[in-house]
């Protein structure tokens, strides 16, 4: 190459025939060891191939419309997502070189080769990028489905087609945006499009298919749309709520004629607890399926030892919709139940002051007639109330006869249980419950309080030891027992504590002598009709939701839990609770809320006076298993109800009493021996005790479900002595304190011991000497 003076000042080649004399010297030569397309100054001005070269190679990695240039800003970031990695790194490779050929310095017409190569091979890199990923988005805000495409290689393993499904109807067609940033709109190919009826009635399966050829190295785009027409009739099934109705195919997919139905359902029950599938299937548009062929019942025994009763249905029925047309529908339908032959025994405990509590009778058996003996309870129990109840399973009725007590305070009851067993037979046992008691503990010491004696009616009490403290008498009807105790010399005898409840009776005399004291009593226990709490027993409890789509499909918590009731008008209302207070009002039944598909079984029994507990179990759609336990009291009027209707002192009505006045002030003969009789309706269940202690009489009255508690104060004095003469006021002197006790403690079980239901009823009559004698 010709050496030429290099310039200072940049020229166009239009202009190149004015040079300056300084640079136009003959024998003079250029220096291009400075050259570089990166300064275009110092390029020869002379050497067009040069400058070309280094002006396209510019452009292509500067230019503002490179796309070699937004390609690389893109493939360049660290951690970029645009392209796959390999294309990624080939362009920034490329980029390099041509950016290193760019600032090369000393660059002559020898480089234009690799030059041009750089540029060539840049460009063809930049539009042959393999874009990372490509998605699909469809819809409209609230109802929006971005889907990605999946790539499918050839044989080669370079992918040539793009491929996704939406699943529902396209609003139009569609476009495919790269991971880049780019676009390719998809078109709709009706020719791939399908329609299949696949459900009962106006239900129409869809296909529709939008494409994009290949262009360049870029791939083809091939998406399917997917979604359903109209509205399909659906049966409802009470363990598949709204079961599908499918068309059935032969080997070949092709369509037979028939529908298909198949799931489970309940068995149902008549009047007599007699299984039957159900007579017919509703279905959603208001039409019912009928003419089933149900088979016989078969029992199935699972590892577990639960029994599944089932019926199930095989054959063909007619399915007529609203307009006549009828479609032929096969069954596949088995209706089914898990028996429950469950008989449990809970015995109840309610003690003088009204506290209850309730075990399992555990060694009772519905499957064998063996007596069960209960543990034996003290003897101070033996006033207790006590009430056997039976919670049963659907598949199994128990009867329990009323409480006997024997001579000594032993309850039993006989319990008779019908029950179906595992291969669907009847069987019956009777067995006899028994509550026994310990004899009466002796006490040897406070020796100087010992009582000469207890007499009933006179005659001294059976088993009379002066060292027992405690006696029982069962009574045999509604006879009247007069107890006086016989107290020794010197002693002091007081008629102290009294509990009265439903059939038992039970009087303390406090017994003082020498700073010594004694407590002795006498329970009398009595047959008496059934409680309002005794006969209580809450219908069973109901769903009152099940339609309510569950949170997810393995949910096991129910909706809710509360009662039902009815309003003024005598509709049912079902109030779900809002606390913890587990309450129901008078006329309320336990109930629930359960989602849909949900199956719960409910089994509950009393645990003490008004409260039940239940147990839910609840099985999911997807067959997970919850169980939850709900206790809840019962609120009734006679229940709920703890308040005297009267009192008397020393045999005599307290005048100004009223119930809802609960402190008075007594005036009494003697205040260190009196008797205090409260009067209640037994027939609630509610429980009475009376405690005396200093100048007070403090009766404590609890309702039959435990919730209210009423405690009356008598505040007791001395009441004016009246003037005595002659032999009566004699006799007093001579007895002093012995007789005085002795009087006074008698009379009190002669009104409490004869019994309150014939007191309450007015059978009562003046004696001698104006003393009270119960009838």
């Amino acid at each position: 190459m010709k050496p030429t003076t290099k310039t200072a000042i940049a020229i166009t080649l239009a202009a190149a025939s004015v040079i300056p004399a300084s640079a136009a010297m003959a024998g003079t030569t250029q220096d291009n060891t400075n050259q570089s397309c990166s300064t275009p100054d110092s390029i020869d001005r002379d050497n067009t191939t040069l400058a070309t070269a280094c002006a396209t190679l510019d452009d292509v990695l500067h230019g503002k419309d490179s796309t070699a240039r937004t390609v690389y800003g893109k493939a360049s970031q660290d951690g970029q997502t645009a392209y796959t990695a390999d294309s990624a790194r080939k362009l920034v490779e490329a980029y390099d070189a041509a950016e290193q050929l760019w600032r090369k310095s000393g660059v002559t017409t020898d480089d234009v080769d690799a030059m041009n190569k750089a540029v060539s091979d840049l460009k063809t890199q930049a539009a042959n990028m393999t874009v990372a990923s490509w998605t699909v988005t469809d819809g409209d805000q609230d109802n929006k489905q971005t889907i990605t495409l999946k790539g499918k290689p050839d044989s080669g393993g370079t992918v040539s087609l793009y491929t996704g499904t939406l699943t529902h109807k396209p609003a139009g067609d569609l476009q495919a945006v790269g991971s880049d940033g780019s676009k390719v709109n998809l078109t709709h190919d009706t020719g791939g499009d399908t329609a299949t009826a696949s459900k009962l009635y106006d239900q129409t399966d869809r296909t529709a298919t939008y494409v994009a050829a290949a262009s360049g190295s870029r791939p083809a785009f091939e998406v399917t749309a997917q979604w359903t027409d109209g509205k399909a009739v659906q049966a409802i099934l009470s363990d598949q709520l709204n079961a599908d109705i499918t068309q059935e195919t032969d080997e070949k997919g092709n369509p037979t004629g028939l529908y298909l139905l198949s799931g489970t359902t309940a068995l149902e029950s008549d009047a007599n607890n007699k299984d039957y599938g159900p007579a017919s299937i509703a279905l959603t548009d208001g039409t019912q399926l009928i003419g089933m062929d149900w088979s016989a019942i078969q029992y199935t025994t699972a590892k577990d030892g639960s029994v599944t009763l089932k019926r199930t249905a095989t054959n063909t029925v007619a399915a007529t919709d609203k307009s006549g047309k009828q479609t032929q529908v096969k069954l596949n339908l088995t209706a089914q139940r898990t028996q429950d032959s469950t008989a449990r025994l809970t015995l109840t405990y309610t003690d003088k002051s009204g506290n209850q509590r309730s075990v399992d009778v555990s060694g009772y058996d519905k499957t064998k007639s063996d007596p069960v003996t209960l543990d034996k309870l003290p003897y101070n129990e033996m006033g207790d109330a006590f009430t056997l109840s039976a919670t049963d399973g659907r598949d199994a009725k128990t009867e329990i006869s009323r409480q006997t007590v024997t001579a000594d305070g032993t309850r039993s009851w006989t319990v008779t249980t019908e029950y179906t067993d595992a291969n669907g037979d009847k069987q019956t046992t009777h067995t006899t419950v028994t509550l026994p008691f310990d004899a009466p503990a002796r006490q040897v010491t406070d020796t100087d309080a010992r009582l000469a004696g207890l007499l009933v009616n006179g005659q001294p009490i059976a088993g009379w030891d002066a060292d027992t403290l405690d006696y029982t008498i069962v009574a045999k009807g509604d006879e009247t027992y007069k107890v006086s105790p016989k107290a020794a010399d010197g002693q002091t005898v007081a008629a102290s504590d009294v509990t009265q409840g439903a059939g038992t009776t039970r009087q303390e005399w406090t017994v003082s002598k020498n700073g010594q004291t004694r407590v002795y009593s006498v329970t009398v226990i009595r047959k008496h009709e059934p409680t309002a709490a005794e006969k209580f027993e809450p219908a069973d409890p109901t769903d009152q939701d099940g339609k309510t789509p569950a949170p997810g499909p393995s949910v096991t918590d129910l909706k809710s839990y509360g009662y039902t009731i009815k309003d003024k008008d005598g509709n049912t209302q079902y109030k779900p609770f809002a606390t913890d207070d587990h309450t129901i009002p008078e006329g309320g039944v336990f109930a629930y809320e359960s989602y849909q598909n949900q199956v719960v079984t409910v089994k509950g029994g009393r645990t003490s006076g008004m409260t039940w507990r239940y147990t839910l179990t609840v099985l999911s759609q997807d067959n997970h298993v919850g169980i939850h336990t709900v206790d809840v009291t019962y609120l009734t009027a006679a229940t709920h109800k703890a308040e005297l209707t009267g009192i008397r002192f020393d045999g005599k009505d307290l005048n100004d009493f009223d119930p809802a006045r609960h402190e008075y002030a007594v005036q009494v003969s003697d205040p260190a021996r009196y008797t205090v009789m409260p009067v209640f309706d037994q027939s609630t269940g509610m429980t009475v005790s009376t405690h005396k202690a200093d100048g007070k009489a403090v009766v404590t009255v609890t309702s039959a479900d435990g919730q209210v508690k009423t405690v009356y104060t008598f505040n007791v004095s001395q009441a004016p002595l009246p003037v005595l003469s002659g032999t009566q006021a004699g006799t007093l002197a001579q007895t002093g304190t012995v007789v005085g006790a002795i009087g006074a403690a008698a009379l009190a079980l002669v009104a409490v011991l004869a019994g309150c239901v014939a007191w309450l009823a007015g059978r009562r009559r003046k004696g001698e000497g104006g003393k009270d004698i119960v009838a």
